[in-house]
């Protein structure tokens, strides 16, 4: 600090000399033991306003700025690994979003998306349970207009990934039939628009709930549990939740949108 302070104050490399005022009731000093320096100059019978001038006095400074720069470096490193978190995350967003701008065909981009969607979908259908498969059955129903029955995913030889993969091909021809019916010069920007629109909107939302965790997390060292770590923990949650639900949006709007009335 000291270094610093004489390059601002004069012009560096000249022949000179410098002299720093501290009072002792100064922050630096009140923090770091000005209580027994106060102490040992009323002893001396040094009177206040007086200036004071030891090598004790200058160690005692020194040592002092040495503790305030380690405990700043503390709270600098500690802030940027909490911003790493962030940057990590926001590195994979951004970068999803910019190659669904800069690619001419958004679709590709658009079926990778459903198709991840429907192979989460039918993940919980490895338990093999008839509820399981009526839930399977009930949301691609809800979601794609393909008529899809219990009987056509209930053969004994069709596992989850077969069943996933029955299942997009029909959204996909389904789509196909609906792109067929649109303006074509629109339909690339209509896809295009879907995307980004459930990016943006859920990146927003997720910023927030990230200030509101940044900001309470800190109680959680109260219960003994590093705040940084539980931080970590929460936000991987969170971002693949949030993941799921861009994905989520992506796969009901291909289908509830349209590039004109008539369509």
């Amino acid at each position: 600090i000291d270094r610093q302070l004489r390059g601002r104050c004069a012009r560096q490399g000249d022949p000179g000399s410098s002299r720093f005022y501290v009072s002792l009731e100064d922050d630096l000093m009140r923090l770091f033991g000005s209580d027994r320096i106060s102490g040992i100059m009323e002893k001396l019978g040094i009177q206040e306003g007086e200036v004071l001038e030891h090598p004790w006095l200058n160690r005692s400074i020194e040592t002092a700025q040495r503790r305030v720069e380690q405990h700043n470096f503390s709270i600098r490193k500690r802030t940027l690994e909490y911003d790493d978190v962030m940057n990590k995350q926001r590195e994979i967003i951004y970068g999803f979003r910019s190659e669904v701008v800069a690619d001419a065909d958004a679709r590709k981009h658009m079926y990778s998306i459903v198709e991840d969607v429907i192979h989460t979908r039918a993940e919980g259908l490895e338990k093999g349970g008839e509820e399981e498969l009526k839930e399977f059955v009930t949301w691609v129903d809800m979601t794609f207009p393909i008529g899809l029955k219990i009987k056509d995913v209930s053969s004994e030889n069709m596992d989850p990934e077969k069943i996933a993969g029955m299942v997009f091909d029909r959204v996909k021809q389904a789509y196909e039939l609906k792109a067929r019916l649109e303006n074509q010069e629109s339909l690339q920007f209509m896809e295009r628009y879907i995307i980004l629109q459930a990016i943006d909107t859920h990146w927003q939302d997720y910023l927030r709930s990230m200030d509101t965790l940044r900001q309470g997390v800190g109680l959680r060292a109260y219960g003994q549990r590093d705040p940084l770590v539980e931080y970590k923990h929460e936000a991987f949650a969170m971002f693949s939740d949030l993941m799921d639900k861009i994905k989520m949006d992506v796969a009901t709007k291909i289908f509830r949108s349209a590039t004109s009335a008539e369509a």
